[in-house]
């Protein structure tokens, strides 16, 4: 066990190293030099004298003495002294295999052509046009012919009208896509690589492994399969369980199972694995012990029932591996829960541990970056704490078995209740503040849900997919449609059920990366076994409480300052207010909304105050659709001149405002400066026109926050007469920077102190124009584009700003640029 822990140490420390240089080395050193001195300090045993044997005794060596033994602790000191190597071999190990991230920006909103394959069938878009996952083998601009830096293999999706034919090699002319990663607190990697396909040049047969090519094609029938028999998301769930296609799954399902603890059923886990191969080996060992006594007695004498039904279920689980597409995260939990499962079938109080270990030994010396997943963290933890809670008792029960069957039909069942029941809740308490600092999100209905659901799904729903699978994939037959169809229906409710109790789960506003390390050391501490009993309760109990207080404490701070986050949403606007009560005001969605959800949730909220929407533009307005269907949002506020699908803002007060129209929140005075009715355009430019029809909202608390939309000079102009009204600490800049608005007459009538540009990275309109940014020269800037999201906060010795990039840890090669990233572990955006 502690050779693969100490493996593991140095792959953490190499991560470690880059950031926290000095205190890693520290960490090694002292570590080191605690296990040197705890080696060199054991005692060797002195040998035993042992008086001779009479001869003929067993064991008699020459002249009737029996061999000296050597002392038992000598091999045990050298490997302890051998610890600190392997943490070094380690960290040399993970630094050999590092390959630093791919910079892409050369390769964005470019016309290349690519050389490349597609191993998989295309898969249908909502729009009705198709998307293939390629591997790139090489990219070139198609202007000037030059290579483009791209990493060989890396996996792309091309954006087509019909799709492109799996099993082929092809050169293809396409138009990348933008920039789609965001840099917002709490916003998911988004580094994937999008281009649309304009001409395919070349296409020719893909020469591969002819089995890996069959589970394509098997997996790519089966997913056509279940998308036309199903209707919608029992398809997709029957998929996702097969398969592990979850494309084509609703975003309200998604969340429902999120809500519920139950997203690891989602993707084929170590859950699928363990609960299949446990079916799959009972089932197996059930079948051999019911053979003829005459039949088993001879069976045995080379294999027990129990490693028979381990062979003949490996087959299996293989296969199932194949079927889901053998993806990365497939892999690491068929690994790691067989491993585990072997531990406690072999029956070693204790092995489990050294499984789990050997497990995650074996996933990064595959990939060392492994140990960075989120999946990886939160199986190995769920793992953890299952082995470290019921471990033990399986053992206990096999003895109890050995001995006789004294437990009874109804104390074996409530005894498997009650350790579902306890695995479930171990598994959720353990990775809940992992699941919190990533998902903001704790599900208090998740012991319960998994308790009923997971069982159904996994003992029933699962094998009978599967069965029915293998035997569609061989015979071009779906046995049980009907079947399968009710139960998977079945499995749907229960989870919508289980979403809709009230406060299913508690939303978990973003804490510091302390509070982490501060729970799992104290848990640390509590499976080291030197430490006496009483001081590792104390130590844990302690650190269980400092994470409560650090989690729990913004409850505690009483009025809250107001704060404004402009969100990097691209090429639109998006905007965030904390009022002084809680409230939240989100000013515009951007063009998806996704970024405006992930921030809310991020914050830990559960409903939107108020959603101002200030004009229809899709930059602006059309990530309201998605906010509205996520959140419950009080009121949507406007400028009067939008139209909503029907029935949007069903459960929504809905308010047109204009000019002298006044509300109060919590302390801040919201006032509407534009539009009015009696306000109209010159000219015939209907985009012009739209956008200078803008609401412009000023938000004032002890400092005053200007929105002003899109507006452009004309209705700049027409608000110069409102003088004082007008004068704020802090103006959104209009239209991204463009030169037709930001005139200096308005400029100089707001005269700003911060001033924030909302812009999209590598935007085709070239914005911030250069004009605007002279016009703006003497006020404290800020961009989007390259900033990234910037948080103003009003405090009483004025306005505080930090960005994107504050909360963001920096590889660093300095003392100070450590201390800087060591502050960052306590630091809240």
């Amino acid at each position: 066990m502690s050779i693969f822990l100490s493996f593991l140490s140095g792959i953490t420390l190499f991560y470690v190293f880059p950031f926290f240089p000095v205190t890693a080395a520290i960490l090694f050193f002292s570590l080191s030099t605690l296990i040197m001195k705890d080696a060199m300090g054991e005692k060797e045993a002195s040998p035993k004298s042992t008086p001779p044997l009479t001869g003929g005794d067993k064991g008699e060596g020459e002249n009737g003495i029996t061999p000296t033994q050597p002392p038992p602790s000598r091999g045990r000191k050298w490997r302890r002294l051998s610890l600190p190597f392997l943490i070094l071999l380690g960290f040399a190990y993970a630094f050999l295999r590092y390959a630093p991230p791919a910079d892409n920006a050369a390769f964005y909103n470019r016309e290349v052509v690519l050389e490349c394959t597609a191993e998989s069938s295309p898969q249908e878009l909502s729009s009705g046009r198709f998307v293939n996952e390629i591997k790139v083998v090489s990219a070139v601009n198609a202007g000037t012919g030059a290579p483009l830096s791209i990493r060989q293999g890396q996996e792309m999706n091309i954006i087509s009208p019909e799709g492109l034919p799996q099993h082929r090699r092809y050169l293809l002319a396409a138009k990348t896509a933008k920039d789609r990663e965001r840099h917002n607190p709490g916003a998911m990697k988004n580094d994937g690589l999008y281009a649309t396909l304009v001409e395919v040049r070349e296409a020719e047969p893909l020469k591969g492994n002819p089995v890996y090519r069959w589970f394509q094609d098997s997996r790519d029938r089966l997913n056509h399969f279940f998308k036309n028999s199903f209707e919608g998301d029992s398809g997709a769930l029957l998929a996702s369980q097969t398969t592990g296609e979850r494309s084509t799954m609703s975003e309200e399902i998604k969340d429902a199972f999120n809500s519920t603890g139950l997203a690891h059923l989602l993707s084929i886990s170590g859950t699928h694995f363990g609960l299949f191969s446990a079916l799959i080996f009972g089932l197996f060992r059930f079948i051999i012990r019911s053979m003829p006594h005459r039949i088993l007695q001879r069976f045995t004498l080379y294999l027990s029932p129990s490693q028979a039904a381990a062979l003949f279920a490996l087959p299996f689980m293989f296969f199932y591996l194949a079927l889901s597409g053998a993806s990365i995260p497939a892999l690491r939990s068929f690994l790691m829960i067989n491993i585990f499962l072997l531990g406690l079938l072999i029956g070693r109080k204790g092995f489990w541990l050294n499984s789990l270990l050997f497990a995650a030994f074996v996933l990064c010396v595959w990939d060392p970056a492994a140990l960075l997943s989120i999946s990886f963290q939160l199986s190995f933890l769920a793992v953890l704490f299952i082995g470290t809670t019921l471990g033990d008792k399986v053992v206990t029960r096999n003895a109890l078995r050995v001995k006789g069957d004294e437990w009874g039909f109804f104390r074996r069942i409530k005894e498997l209740l009650k350790n579902s029941l306890t695995l479930s809740l171990t598994a959720s308490l353990g990775t809940a503040p992992l699941v919190a600092y990533y998902f903001h999100y704790f599900s208090i209905i998740s012991p319960l849900a998994n308790l009923f659901i997971t069982p159904f799904i996994g003992f029933i729903l699962v094998p009978l997919s599967l069965v029915s699978s293998f035997i569609f994939i061989f015979t071009g037959h779906y046995p049980f449609p009907g079947l399968v169809a009710f139960l998977t229906d079945m499995a749907l409710k229960g989870v919508k059920f289980f979403a809709s109790v009230p406060f299913a789960d508690i939303k978990i506003p973003a804490f510091p990366v302390i509070a982490l390390i501060i729970f799992y050391t104290g848990l640390l501490v509590y499976f080291t076994k030197r430490l006496r009993p009483m001081l590792r309760y104390l130590l844990t109990s302690t650190s269980t409480l400092a994470f409560l207080g650090i989690l729990f404490s913004p409850l505690l701070s009483g009025r809250n300052p107001l704060a404004v986050t402009y969100l990097d949403v691209g090429q639109g606007d998006s905007a965030v207010i904390e009022g002084y009560k809680g409230e939240t005001i989100a000013i515009d969605a951007g063009r998806t909304g996704r970024e405006l959800e992930g921030y809310l949730r991020y914050l830990g909220k559960r409903a939107v105050d108020v959603l101002v929407i200030t004009h229809a533009d899709d930059d602006h307005a059309a990530g309201a659709l998605h906010v509205i269907k996520k959140f419950p949002v009080k009121e949507v506020w406007d400028n009067g001149l939008i139209t909503y699908p029907e029935n949007l803002l069903r459960n929504a007060v809905h308010r047109s405002l204009e000019r002298g129209d006044e509300a109060n929140a919590g302390g801040l005075t919201i006032q509407a400066l534009h539009p009015y009715g009696g306000f109209y355009t010159f000219g015939d430019n209907e985009a012009t026109a739209e956008n200078n029809d803008s609401l412009v909202v000023r938000v004032a608390g002890q400092k005053s926050f200007l929105f002003a939309g899109d507006t452009a000079e004309e209705a700049e102009e027409d608000m110069l007469h409102l003088g004082a009204w007008l004068k704020s600490d802090v103006i959104k800049v209009s239209h991204h920077g463009s030169r037709t608005s930001s005139g200096e007459d308005f400029l100089s009538a707001v005269s700003p102190v911060v001033a924030v540009i909302s812009v999209g990275r590598d935007n085709p309109y070239g914005h911030p124009h250069g004009e605007t940014l002279e016009r703006l020269r003497g006020v404290k800037l800020y961009r989007t584009d390259r900033d990234g999201a910037v948080k103003i906060t009003e405090t009483p010795g004025g306005l505080t700003v930090k960005t994107y990039s504050d909360c963001m840890f920096e590889r660093v090669r300095s003392l100070p640029g450590e201390w800087r990233n060591i502050r960052r572990l306590f630091a809240r955006w």
